[in-house]
């Protein structure tokens, strides 16, 4: 309004400003008329850039002729009631708000008979109705059955509140299935009718998570799918709305679901939505929806693996008794844990939960690429995939990667908005589970050996640079993390060609000294991490040496005065103390030297991959076992002091040494766990295959 009252064109949108041929004198001129035009046609662009797509569709804003017509339309669309005059009307009706939220038909009724326009006005700043009010606030059916009976069909089209939401919206916002489905019987093209922010009832319902009212949405829109026709309405199956839709439904993993509506209408997934989404997007933005994004240990996936795919129950009928056949017996054996009960333990139940989503989601993806794949050629594709393609490989979803991949052979040479392949995208992401997809399952992986960015960086150049933080914290300490971006410099050094070692990018710096450069101040860090740990766990095995040295000297019991031999010799108690306490004492000494050996090494960046990680879990091993066998030595001793006895003190004696040593192993073994299988195991590469 202000833009519009500097520029003196007020008169455009209030009807002062007439066209010229409009005028009574129509001796106007040409000239005028054009520039008239040319204001008018300003004025509307500048309405339509102040609105958004969903609010021109809604209210059929292009098709009008005049900039006049279009800020009435908006007007008697948006515009509300002077403020004293509102706050008036409002007050007016507050007993009558205060019976719907109690339900309370009988003074609602007696409001209504003294005032019948109380049915249809607005209650409340946000513009919500009786019938709103008591479908979203008090969910009493009655009370929604009693007003639908006095309200006329064509009067519930024009309840909305602020925000252009029905009753309908309201009912699927919170989930009142009941009444949804009682106003939708008395004028069902509430169902097709758009809200403010481009919403359907239907969307309303998924997008709040209420599943049963979205499933009663979905049924009621296809009975009554041809109210969609009428000018205003939108079907929930078409178009940009369709395709929103689906990507709702995608992103609540209702994967099945999904599927079942691309069957019936497979535009929806060839389409997309308002912000330019497509279902193939949705489904591969999802990490979580894939088995590579679960982050199972050893026995999950071992559980996981034995875990029917389908949801179903296995009956009876589908077992052959064929001997020759062997999956019948892997179907009879998960068919008896059914029947047993293993599969309802909880972990197990949520194990395959999981397994039945991961199954349904590569279902779905799969139907979805070849639903895309019926639009053209490959070239053309391109521009339905790509971006699908892409955001699998920077989620780390190989499972995605290989759907896509397969459908579409060309997906393989996608690049990103900046220039990279999948393979520079896999590497400067650290998507361990592509790469190892990319190097060990993609024919034409050698292709990519020979893979520069305009900076002349070869794949061994991309490796040496730091990892995303979001990488990087994903492993404890700096000194893990520093091992973890050795092992990748490594492992994309096992790939590439020897040349690669030593080429040199535009800045002339060949891969190492790119990695040197790019991990400089983590590499200080590691340093610092492994020596503060080392001198923490020199305190304690230097202390445990005091402790085994003086208690070899000093034996329980004292020595015998004739012979100098300690009195408890042969007793098995005495041996065991001996022997724990030479074991503990030697242990903690090679532990104490092994962090010695770290406190004064050169930490080179190299150093991190083998060379003191394996003195840290060495030096470790040696002090958990000297703690342990300490604790042995000090409980024998306490057990030879109480001759008499014997029996009653073994077992607090028993229970209380497991407790220093399960508070070490919780605390520290951890550690020591992550170090092994860091350094020795699989770790996160698969081994290559060879060409």
């Amino acid at each position: 309004m202000c833009l519009l009252g500097n520029h003196g064109m007020l008169g455009f949108i209030d009807g002062t400003f007439t066209s010229p041929e409009e005028e009574k004198n129509g001796d106007s001129e040409t000239k005028a008329k054009d520039q008239w035009k040319r204001s008018d046609t300003l004025i509307k662009g500048w309405i339509f850039g102040s609105v958004s797509q969903e609010v021109m569709i809604s209210n059929e804003l292009v098709g009008l002729d005049s900039a006049c017509a279009v800020w009435d339309k908006l007007d008697k669309a948006y515009s509300t009631l002077p403020i004293d005059l509102r706050d008036e009307e409002m007050a007016k009706y507050v007993p009558l708000h205060r019976a719907l939220l109690k339900g309370d038909w009988v003074k609602a009724q007696e409001i209504f008979n003294n005032d019948k326009d109380a049915l249809t006005v607005k209650l409340v700043e946000t513009g919500e109705t009786a019938l709103h009010i008591a479908i979203f606030r008090s969910k009493n059916t009655g009370l929604v059955k009693n007003l639908l009976e006095e309200i006329n069909e064509e009067s519930l089209l024009t309840l909305l509140d602020s925000n252009k939401l029905n009753v309908v919206h309201h009912a699927a916002a919170v989930g009142n299935t009941d009444g949804a489905r009682m106003v939708v019987e008395k004028n069902p093209s509430l169902l097709f009718m758009l809200d403010v922010d481009g919403y359907l009832p239907i969307h309303r319902a998924i997008v709040s998570s209420h599943i049963k009212t979205f499933e009663y949405l979905v049924g009621a829109s296809k009975e009554y799918i041809q109210h969609s026709n009428g000018v205003g309405y939108q079907s929930p199956f078409e178009g940009k709305v369709g395709v929103r839709l689906i990507n709702l439904v995608i992103d609540a993993r209702l994967f099945d679901v999904a599927s079942k509506l691309i069957q019936e209408f497979p535009d929806m997934a060839r389409g997309s939505d308002v912000n330019g989404d497509s279902a193939l997007s949705y489904i591969t933005d999802l990490p979580d929806a894939y088995l590579s994004g679960a982050g199972y240990n050893f026995y999950q996936r071992f559980v996981y693996s034995h875990l029917p795919a389908e949801n179903n129950d296995l009956h009876d009928s589908e077992m052959n008794h064929d001997i020759e056949n062997q999956e019948s017996y892997k179907t009879k054996f998960i068919t008896m844990c059914q029947r047993f009960g293993f599969i309802r333990v909880p972990h197990i139940k949520h194990l395959h939960e999981d397994r039945v989503k991961h199954n349904a989601a590569i279902t779905l993806l799969k139907f979805i690429c070849k639903e895309v794949g019926k639009k053209g050629g490959f070239r053309d594709l391109s521009k339905y995939y790509g971006d699908a393609f892409i955001l699998a490989v920077q989620n780390d979803t190989p499972e995605a990667v290989e759907a896509i991949d397969e459908c579409f052979p060309t997906a393989i040479w996608m690049t990103n908005k900046d220039n990279y392949s999948i393979s520079q995208i896999a590497i400067t992401k650290r998507c361990e589970k592509v790469y190892n997809f990319l190097v060990n399952k993609l024919e034409d992986k050698h292709i990519h050996k020979r893979t520069v960015d305009n900076n002349r960086n070869n794949l061994l150049h991309l490796a040496g640079k730091l990892a995303p933080m979001d990488k990087l914290n994903r492993v404890s300490g700096a000194a893990l993390q520093m091992q973890r971006e050795i092992q990748w410099f490594q492992e994309v050094k096992k790939f590439m060609i020897p040349t690669a070692v030593e080429e040199t990018n535009a800045e002339e710096e060949t891969p190492m000294t790119v990695f040197r450069i790019e991990h400089k101040q983590l590499r200080k860090e590691g340093e610092e991490w492994m020596k503060k740990a080392a001198d923490s766990y020199t305190i304690t095995t230097a202390l445990i040496i005091t402790i085994a040295f003086a208690a070899a000297i000093t034996v329980p019991g004292g020595s015998s005065g004739n012979t100098g031999k300690a009195i408890y010799t042969k007793k098995a108690s005495f041996i065991i103390f001996a022997v724990s306490d030479a074991i503990s004492f030697f242990t903690s000494t090679t532990s104490l030297l092994l962090f010695l050996s770290i406190l004064t090494a050169r930490h080179r960046e190299e150093d991190f991959l083998y060379r003191i990680p394996k003195r840290l879990i060495f030096g470790l091993g040696m002090l958990f076992l000297s703690v342990t066998f300490m604790i042995i030595a000090f409980s024998a001793t306490l057990y030879l002091q109480f001759e008499g006895g014997k029996a009653r003190i073994l077992i607090p004696i028993a229970t209380l040494t497991c407790l220093p040593i399960a508070s070490f192993v919780t605390l520290q073994f951890p550690l020591l766990v992550e170090l092994i299988n860091s350094t020795y195991c699989t770790g996160i590469f698969a081994k290559q295959k060879g060409p």
